[in-house]
Protein backbone atom coordinates (compact mmCIF):
# COMPACT_ATOMS: atom_id res chain seq x y z
CA UNK A 1 0.00 0.00 0.00
CA UNK A 2 1.51 3.49 -1.16
CA UNK A 3 1.55 5.77 2.00
CA UNK A 4 -1.39 7.78 3.38
CA UNK A 5 -0.36 10.69 5.20
CA UNK A 6 -2.44 12.41 8.04
CA UNK A 7 -2.05 15.31 9.90
CA UNK A 8 -4.19 16.40 13.00
CA UNK A 9 -3.60 19.74 14.57
CA UNK A 10 -5.57 21.38 16.88
CA UNK A 11 -5.30 23.39 20.42
CA UNK A 12 -4.37 21.58 23.71
CA UNK A 13 -7.71 19.94 25.48
CA UNK A 14 -8.96 19.30 22.41
CA UNK A 15 -8.65 16.01 21.81
CA UNK A 16 -5.66 15.67 19.24
CA UNK A 17 -3.86 13.12 21.29
CA UNK A 18 -6.99 10.71 21.76
CA UNK A 19 -7.75 11.26 18.06
CA UNK A 20 -4.60 10.11 16.72
CA UNK A 21 -4.56 6.93 19.30
CA UNK A 22 -7.84 6.01 17.66
CA UNK A 23 -6.78 6.35 14.12
CA UNK A 24 -3.58 4.20 15.02
CA UNK A 25 -5.38 1.52 16.81
CA UNK A 26 -8.08 1.14 13.95
CA UNK A 27 -5.39 0.84 11.12
CA UNK A 28 -3.54 -1.34 13.22
CA UNK A 29 -6.30 -3.50 13.94
CA UNK A 30 -7.15 -3.74 10.22
CA UNK A 31 -3.81 -4.81 9.53
CA UNK A 32 -2.57 -1.70 8.49
CA UNK A 33 1.68 -0.82 8.55
CA UNK A 34 0.93 2.58 10.62
CA UNK A 35 3.76 4.83 12.48
CA UNK A 36 2.04 7.50 14.41
CA UNK A 37 3.55 10.90 16.54
CA UNK A 38 2.20 13.27 18.14
CA UNK A 39 3.69 17.45 19.13
CA UNK A 40 2.42 18.58 22.56
CA UNK A 41 4.18 22.09 22.83
CA UNK A 42 2.33 24.29 25.07
CA UNK A 43 -0.89 22.20 24.70
CA UNK A 44 -1.70 23.02 28.58
CA UNK A 45 -1.47 26.47 27.68
CA UNK A 46 -3.99 26.39 24.69
CA UNK A 47 -1.21 26.18 22.44
CA UNK A 48 -0.71 23.86 19.20
CA UNK A 49 -1.05 20.62 19.48
CA UNK A 50 -0.17 18.25 16.30
CA UNK A 51 -0.05 14.68 15.35
CA UNK A 52 1.24 12.95 12.14
CA UNK A 53 0.56 9.37 11.20
CA UNK A 54 1.25 7.34 8.31
CA UNK A 55 -0.08 3.98 7.39
CA UNK A 56 1.58 2.04 4.12
CA UNK A 57 4.44 0.23 3.30
CA UNK A 58 7.90 0.75 3.40
CA UNK A 59 7.40 3.90 6.25
CA UNK A 60 10.41 4.20 8.47
CA UNK A 61 9.56 7.27 10.51
CA UNK A 62 6.15 8.94 11.46
CA UNK A 63 7.12 11.89 10.47
CA UNK A 64 5.50 13.78 7.43
CA UNK A 65 7.28 16.38 5.50
CA UNK A 66 5.80 19.58 5.00
CA UNK A 67 3.39 19.64 2.20
CA UNK A 68 3.09 15.98 2.13
CA UNK A 69 -0.28 15.29 4.31
CA UNK A 70 -2.77 13.58 1.98
CA UNK A 71 -5.59 14.28 4.58
CA UNK A 72 -5.11 17.07 7.07
CA UNK A 73 -7.88 17.32 9.98
CA UNK A 74 -7.92 20.29 12.20
CA UNK A 75 -10.15 20.90 15.09
CA UNK A 76 -9.80 25.02 15.38
CA UNK A 77 -10.12 27.54 12.51
CA UNK A 78 -6.75 29.65 13.24
CA UNK A 79 -4.95 25.94 13.27
CA UNK A 80 -6.35 24.74 10.37
CA UNK A 81 -5.12 27.36 8.53
CA UNK A 82 -1.82 26.73 9.74
CA UNK A 83 -1.90 23.19 9.24
CA UNK A 84 -3.28 23.34 6.14
CA UNK A 85 -0.69 26.00 4.84
CA UNK A 86 2.30 24.10 6.20
CA UNK A 87 1.38 20.25 5.33
CA UNK A 88 -1.38 20.19 2.64
CA UNK A 89 -0.82 18.76 -0.86
CA UNK A 90 -1.87 19.49 -3.67
CA UNK A 91 -5.20 17.71 -4.12
CA UNK A 92 -5.34 16.72 0.12
CA UNK A 93 -8.24 16.52 1.96
CA UNK A 94 -9.00 19.05 4.43
CA UNK A 95 -11.38 18.56 7.34
CA UNK A 96 -12.18 20.61 10.11
CA UNK A 97 -14.19 21.61 12.87
CA UNK A 98 -15.62 25.37 13.12
CA UNK A 99 -14.61 26.61 16.41
CA UNK A 100 -12.15 29.14 17.83
CA UNK A 101 -10.07 28.95 20.50
CA UNK A 102 -8.53 33.00 20.18
CA UNK A 103 -4.81 32.56 20.17
CA UNK A 104 -3.26 35.65 22.91
CA UNK A 105 -2.54 38.25 19.42
CA UNK A 106 -6.50 38.08 19.01
CA UNK A 107 -7.47 38.59 22.26
CA UNK A 108 -5.16 41.48 22.31
CA UNK A 109 -6.39 42.91 19.26
CA UNK A 110 -2.86 42.49 17.30
CA UNK A 111 -4.17 40.16 14.77
CA UNK A 112 -7.40 39.37 13.43
CA UNK A 113 -9.55 35.85 13.33
CA UNK A 114 -9.34 33.75 10.84
CA UNK A 115 -12.73 33.21 9.47
CA UNK A 116 -14.25 30.88 6.97
CA UNK A 117 -13.65 32.96 3.92
CA UNK A 118 -9.87 33.05 4.85
CA UNK A 119 -9.69 29.13 4.97
CA UNK A 120 -12.09 28.61 2.00
CA UNK A 121 -9.75 31.20 -0.30
CA UNK A 122 -6.51 29.57 0.82
CA UNK A 123 -7.79 25.53 0.29
CA UNK A 124 -8.10 26.86 -3.48
CA UNK A 125 -4.74 27.37 -3.70
CA UNK A 126 -1.56 25.59 -5.58
CA UNK A 127 0.58 23.68 -3.66
CA UNK A 128 4.33 24.15 -4.53
CA UNK A 129 5.10 20.70 -3.64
Amino acid sequence: MKAFNIYLIGVGGQGIGLLSEVIIRSADKAGLNVRGVDTHGLAQRGGTVSSNIRIGDNINSPLIMKGQADLVVALERHETLRGMNDYSKNNSTLIYYDAVWQPLDVRLRKAKEVENEIIEKEAKKERSN
